[in-house]
């Protein structure tokens, strides 16, 4: 029996206010409290003992807290930068400042990329830097824009009309960048485009360069014409080899079962349902379309479907093999994820299997 610090009346097990007085009781620190009636638990309760609402169990960590080049990009965000991880591997940074006089405004607007890819080591780093201005200059109001790109880390500055001098410096974010990767031991290189996200994103980007090149129309034509061709014997050649797929995924030590029909159909699994802990977990896939952003992950069996795991991007379209470290011994699943776009974690497929001791 619980006893009410405030009247001394003695209360039941679970009580939230005193029946005496009215005070809310103190709860137990060392327990758990249920979120739908407040009720104290023991540390190690599934189960409300008052109401018998589910207890929540503690927050799963995400497979980016785990990795030191995660950890050290993220530190970088402060009062002045923003750092956000918008997708498995890829980091966005984004700063705004400016400066103004009574006649004149700058602002300076600043974004870069830092696109991880674990296949090869391989760290690309964009930014890009515009200034906006607007006010009198000379007597005339005018505005005007200037945007640096891959030499970010020149000054940007000017003078102000009864303002004075002003200046910003980007450029020491890349030098401090470049400085991580070489700690993990990744490759850096800087590039002039914006890294894609996707292959939809990629398409648009692409038409734009086409139209500001200028094509004649003739070479716009034989382009169609040639994409046409391409489409036909995808196609076809797809239909020719589907019957081939099964005897190429029995050949990569798999043991398959089942009818061909069955084969054809199936997404991703692993060449064991049962391991001992320490062996590498095989995962093969299937069908894949060949997108950038595609990636498999091993996770706990239940887990929710932004939970990332330990995770791989697939790295050709069509089929393949994936060698995974072996997790401590539980239940497990492999999830594919296909066609991939940031924030939406669609599950294309799964499979389970178990790790023993």
């Amino acid at each position: 029996m619980n006893k009410c610090a405030a009247c001394g009346e003695a209360q039941e097990p679970g009580a939230i206010f005193c029946t005496n007085c009215g005070q809310r009781l103190t709860q137990d620190s060392n327990g758990r409290k249920c979120p739908s009636c407040g009720a104290s638990n023991e540390q190690d309760a599934a189960f409300c003992i008052h109401c018998g609402s589910r207890l929540e169990g503690p927050e799963e960590p995400h497979a980016s807290d785990t990795s030191p080049m995660t950890t050290q990009l993220l530190a970088l965000s402060n009062d002045f930068l923003s750092v956000r991880e918008t997708a498995p591997g890829r980091f966005e940074f984004s700063s705004e400042t400016g400066t103004r006089s009574p006649l004149q405004k700058v602002k300076i607007k600043y974004e870069a990329v830092a696109q991880l890819e674990p296949q090869t080591k391989q760290l690309t780093f964009w930014e890009k830097m515009v200034e906006s201005s607007a006010g009198i200059t000379a007597g005339v109001f005018a505005e005007k824009t200037t945007q640096k790109g891959i030499d970010v880390s020149k000054n940007i500055h000017g003078h102000l009309l009864f303002g004075g001098k002003y200046g910003f410096e980007y450029g020491k974010l890349k030098d401090v960048v470049k400085v991580i990767a070489g700690e993990n031991g990744w490759h850096y290189k800087t590039v002039l485009f914006k890294p894609d996200i996707g292959k939809e994103k990629a398409s648009k980007d692409f038409w734009k360069r086409m139209l500001s090149m200028k094509i004649l129309i003739p070479v716009v034509v034989l382009f169609f014409i040639a994409l046409l061709g391409s489409v036909a014997y995808v196609y076809f050649s797809g239909r020719s080899n589907a019957g081939s797929s099964d005897q190429r995924s029995a050949n990569r030590g798999f043991a398959q079962t089942g009818s061909e029909n069955d084969q054809s159909q199936q997404i991703i699994k692993t060449d064991k349902d049962t391991y001992d802990y320490g062996e590498r977990i095989r995962v093969q896939y299937f069908n894949a379309p060949g997108h950038s952003r595609d990636w498999i992950c091993i996770v706990p069996e239940g887990s929710r479907n932004t939970y990332a795991g330990d995770y791989q991007y697939i790295p050709r379209r069509g089929e393949g093999v994936l060698t995974f470290a072996s997790p401590s011994p539980g239940k497990y699943e492999a999830r594919a994820f296909y066609k991939y776009f940031p924030g939406q974690y669609r599950i294309t497929a799964r499979y389970n299997f178990t790790v023993e001791d």
